[in-house]
């Protein structure tokens, strides 16, 4: 009996899923795919979780619009030139999920062209069709301030009013505008220019120096959370926040981990255990809307 798996990605994320796939589910096959969809086939059952995905799940296949006989459904479409049946956009619109039910998406891949997944809702999914952004599009400083907004909805960050900030890399400021519009006091590390949206705020403070020469002596109390979002390989900003837990406590760190070469696929599969090790309960990877070929690492004390 042959089993079918479903994968909702970003294309820019296509080939770190795929090398992904290879290590973690090497009995899978690619079957049937288009940009940022993708099916996967195999001989078994399979516990299918791939990190380098917006959501992912068993497939029951492909179908014709009038072959959908639904009742509930969320309704997802690969482009946005594509219209969605009125009476499947009403159901979508209609349909709510609670955490731990079976969701079933209708994923129109084109014209009369459909893929029915199903998958477990999970609390930190966003609850869209397609696990799209439920962040609204604005001017901002740099794609970071969506990824940390995301991760910020997705996990429920306990941020908390006037906690301390030390972000790494903050230029030009799209992490840090978000921070101070929730009223956090950031401390960024950087020393390239900052937007004046940033700088402008009395909660902001530019460390205008690399991030690798922080030291204990430049803290004079310790801070809350460290965020990070560096092009940089993830050994290289992993070694430097591992330095920096030597003399800082913070409560919280939310880390972007570039990973546009396969071989940090191995960071990855170590890392849970590594920041448990530092004391973080809990710790958790996810690919967010916003990113390419990157992932969030989240972790908290407590």
């Amino acid at each position: 009996m042959a089993y079918f798996y479903f994968v909702l990605t970003n294309v820019d994320a296509e080939p770190l899923l795929k090398e992904e796939i290879s290590i973690r589910y090497p009995e899978l096959r690619l079957s049937y795919s288009r940009p940022g969809f993708l099916t996967f086939k195999g001989e078994k059952p399979l516990d299918f979780r791939p990190l380098f995905a917006r959501v992912s799940g068993e497939c029951q296949g492909k179908f014709k619009l009038n072959d959908l006989k639904l009742s509930k459904c969320w309704v997802w479409k690969r482009d946005e030139e594509l219209n969605i049946p009125t009476e499947l956009a009403q159901m979508s619109d209609k349909t709510l999920y609670k955490v731990g039910e079976t969701v079933t998406l209708v994923m129109m891949i084109g014209p009369d062209e459909f893929w029915v997944g199903n998958y477990q809702l999970k609390s930190n999914h966003f609850q869209t069709p397609g696990e799209v952004s439920s962040i609204e599009v604005k001017d901002v400083p740099s794609r970071a301030y969506y990824k940390l907004a995301e991760a910020f909805e997705a996990f429920d960050l306990p941020f908390d009013h006037q906690e301390r900030v030390l972000e790494l890399g903050s230029a030009p400021g799209g992490a840090s505008l978000f921070l101070l519009e929730q009223d956090m006091i950031v401390l960024g590390v950087d020393p390239a220019e900052m937007d004046k949206r940033v700088t402008s705020n009395i909660n902001f403070k530019h460390i205008r120096r690399p991030f690798e020469t922080i030291i204990e002596n430049n803290f004079k109390e310790d801070v809350d959370w460290i965020i990070s979002d560096i092009n940089l390989p993830p050994t290289v900003v992993l070694k430097e926040v591992y330095r920096m837990l030597t003399f800082l406590n913070p409560r919280g760190l939310v880390l972007t981990l570039k990973m546009n070469q396969s071989k940090h696929l191995e960071v990855v599969a170590s890392v849970r255990e590594q920041f448990r090790k530092q004391g973080f309960k809990t710790v958790e990877l996810k690919y967010l809307p916003s990113h390419r070929q990157e992932i969030a690492l989240i972790a908290l004390r407590s």
